[in-house]
């Protein structure tokens, strides 16, 4: 693939960057993304630090359930309480971050290795694996897949911690070949899959279920080696006393998985629709590369075939996209427990975090669009746009319990000197672009030459709940 190298990088080129490489931009933040150009452009979003302003995260996991413990609750209260908080903290990082392509990266793996907290039942085990997305998110492949396999969040979703040479469980091998990293026609047999679970025998994970803090907090990796089968085992054509760590390298290292894998980022990023040629360079870069994912997202951010017209508006925003960027369009600073009503909203939406609906994640595409669905969303931008939000409690003797729905701070709209230029930075600010034909009829026929606060906010609810909207 060429290299992007526009004699103008447009504004509308910038903002197909962001919302795939994050949550969407507004116009500000396109035009800053606009002036480095495409290649310094893609180099300032692919680089992460510790500093993503999000450090003064109020959902706080640990507080949360030993105040349901000091208020007389219960274990399993505590526990529900954790949950909510942690969806609320991943949430307050993708609202806040500066760093969007880390968050829309670790919501991508959080897709892959799904894992989902209706069978591992501790909200410490889910927010270390989401932790471990976002330390790796952009390393090596292989090494990634490595720790998740050796994650407690894993190993207790996939059973691995009960598997025992005398009993080998084979979930985890499975699904690390079939979903994780080779694909269902990834060219390994069942037999593959037998031998990959007797070198995954003793892999487990301790702590993680007392009935404290300190012992929901501490599940950690164990190997254990009365469990672990020590004999030969041959898998996809080589032999030897493999372990786990064996089975990773030599599934991540098949020239399946850098087909599997190239495959299934590009069409999260980029396109349901994926050229032969394309592919074949994808791969190119993914094994010279020696599967480095930011390698990849590097190649792929800085094409042409990224910015092709055919690949613009082309996937559908998941709700987590959807909900996310628009409160970022509009700027809305969210209190704690605005930001825990977030949680119904996307169930409604079908989209609730660390909950995906079975280990091969969501389907996404047409699947988010649904009669109810589609309502839900449009809801959600009524409720935004009226200016004010729930309220839900991270427990329910929470004092603010009863609290009314409070107003959204910091909600602004663009703008302009006139009716003709406010239209045209709504558009740019939630579609990426001056809105045209039908639409851009709608919205003069709604303003009637008129320039206000209020005239703006309509306008951006009539473009919010377009068609267009909808597309990323």
């Amino acid at each position: 693939m060429k290299t992007y190298q526009p004699k103008n990088y447009s504004f509308e080129d910038a903002a197909h960057l962001l919302r795939r490489a994050g949550f969407g931009g507004t116009n500000e933040e396109v035009k800053k993304i606009q002036s480095l150009g495409p290649e310094l452009a893609v180099e300032q979003l692919l680089a992460f630090s510790d500093n993503d302003q999000t450090g003064d995260n109020p959902h706080n996991i640990e507080k949360t359930f030993q105040d349901v413990l000091n208020d007389g609750g219960k274990i399993g209260g505590a526990q529900g309480a954790a949950v909510l908080t942690l969806q609320g903290w991943w949430l307050h990082k993708m609202l806040n971050t500066n760093q969007p392509l880390k968050e829309k990266l670790v919501l991508f793996w959080h897709g892959h290795f799904a894992t989902g907290l209706d069978k591992v039942r501790n909200a410490f085990a889910l927010q270390n694996q989401n932790e471990l997305f976002r330390r790796v998110a952009t390393g090596k492949f292989d090494a990634l897949t490595l720790q998740v396999a050796k994650d407690p969040a894993m190993l207790r979703y996939l059973d691995n911690n009960d598997n025992v040479k005398a009993h080998p469980n084979e979930n985890f091998a499975r699904e690390l070949m079939e979903l994780f990293t080779l694909g269902v026609r990834g060219g390994y047999t069942e037999k593959d899959v037998q031998e990959s679970a007797r070198a995954f025998t003793g892999w487990a994970f301790k702590g993680g279920g007392n009935k404290d803090v300190a012992g929901y907090k501490t599940a950690e990796f164990v190997m254990v080696p009365k469990n672990h089968d020590t004999g030969i085992k041959t898998v996809l054509g080589a032999s030897g006393n493999f372990d786990g760590t064996d089975i990773v390298r030599i599934v991540t290292q098949h020239p399946s998985s850098a087909k599997f894998m190239t495959e299934k980022i590009w069409r999260f990023f980029v396109s349901e629709e994926l050229p032969e040629d394309i592919h074949l360079e994808l791969v190119r870069v993914w094994n010279s590369s020696k599967l480095d994912i930011r390698e990849l997202l590097r190649f792929i951010f800085t094409s042409e075939a990224f910015y092709a017209p055919q690949n613009r508006n082309n996937l559908i925003k998941s709700p987590l996209e959807y909900v996310i960027g628009s409160l970022r369009a509009v700027k809305a600073n969210l209190v704690l427990e605005q930001e825990l009503t977030l949680v119904n909203l996307l169930a409604a939406q079908a989209q609730i975090p660390f909950y995906p609906p079975n280990v091969k994640g969501w389907d996404g595409g047409l699947e988010w669009i649904a009669d109810t669905t589609l309502l839900n969303r449009i809801q959600f931008i009524g409720a935004i746009l009226s200016g004010k939000m729930a309220m839900r409690p991270r427990y329910k003797k929470d004092k603010q319990e009863k609290m009314p729905p409070q107003p959204i701070a910091g909600m602004t709209y663009p703008l302009g000197a006139g009716t003709k230029e406010t239209i045209d930075l709504i558009g740019q600010n939630f579609l990426g672009e001056a809105p045209t034909g039908v639409l851009r009829k709608a919205l003069e026929t709604f303003a009637k030459g008129r320039n206000t606060t209020d005239v703006a906010k309509g306008l951006a609810y009539l473009v919010m709940i377009s068609p267009h909207y909808h597309l990323a």
